[in-house]
């Protein structure tokens, strides 16, 4: 059964039919909980912030021998302490749009005790992704790189939108990034007037830009530099070119 069926519980929900699982019960906030009593195992899908809440509640209700899961990306098993051995994270890094998106190729960043990790990698299968394991104390570092890969540049769009007037323009151009980042790896796939070194480029951009999205473009362009240089794309002297034409 799944506790919260929103977005992401809904999902689940969906792709554990198709692989012939019986879903039990669909719960919202409010709704009657003694359903969890019969389940074998509980899909805890809600917020971050409340995922104490819930999982009191399963503890109270959940009988012996139940398997619990939640799909929170910062948290790991901690929350679930008290439920009992049998308790997992399982969170899928990717946006879920929908209460039937499909998690087909999905990537589940997954917390386990030792002795679940078969389960959990056939429950995975079973939406249709695959595992990578992560530790306990790791959970906040790899959810933070999730918000760094997947909302920042959503935010870099809109302001890049706002300096073309049309999101529409950019939209090709970011695909063919992913795709270079996945044939690739993302310093491989670094293009552009500062992986060239084409500090000229860089002042025409400073100069066209008005103030506002100029210090985006300075901050984000200072972690490009230097990748640009771990990278080796450019020499010494590029570099501190650029740096320069960045200003203090």
């Amino acid at each position: 059964m799944v506790l919260g069926a929103g977005r992401v519980g809904g999902s689940y929900a969906r792709a554990l039919e198709r692989a012939g699982h019986t879903i039990t019960a669909e719960l919202h906030r409010g709704d009657d909980p003694s359903p969890i009593a019969l389940a074998d195992v509980v899909v805890i899908a809600v917020p971050d912030d409340v995922l104490g809440e819930a999982a009191g509640l399963v503890l109270r209700l959940a009988r012996a021998g139940s398997v619990v899961v939640h799909t929170c990306g910062l948290a790991g098993i901690e929350p679930l302490a008290d439920v009992g051995p049998l308790v997992a994270a399982v969170h899928p890094a990717a946006p879920i749009a929908s209460n039937d998106q499909s998690l087909d190729g999905v990537v589940f960043g997954v917390t386990c005790p030792p002795a679940l990790q078969d389960w959990v990698s056939a429950f995975v299968a079973d939406l249709g992704g695959t595992c990578v394991f992560i530790g306990e104390h790791d959970r906040p570092l790899y959810h933070a790189a999730l918000v760094m890969a997947s909302n920042f540049p959503v935010a870099l769009a809109g302001d890049a939108a706002e300096a073309v007037g049309d999101h529409g323009v950019l939209v090709p151009l970011m695909r063919a990034m992913v795709d270079n980042i996945a044939a690739l790896g993302p310093d491989a796939a670094l293009t552009g007037p500062i992986a060239r070194g084409d500090v000229g480029t860089v002042r025409a951009h400073l100069a066209a830009l008005p103030d506002h999205l100029r210090d985006v473009y300075v901050a984000c362009a200072r972690r490009t530099l230097a990748r640009a240089r771990s990278a080796r794309h450019i020499t010494a002297g590029q570099a501190a070119a650029i740096e320069e034409a960045l200003g203090p």
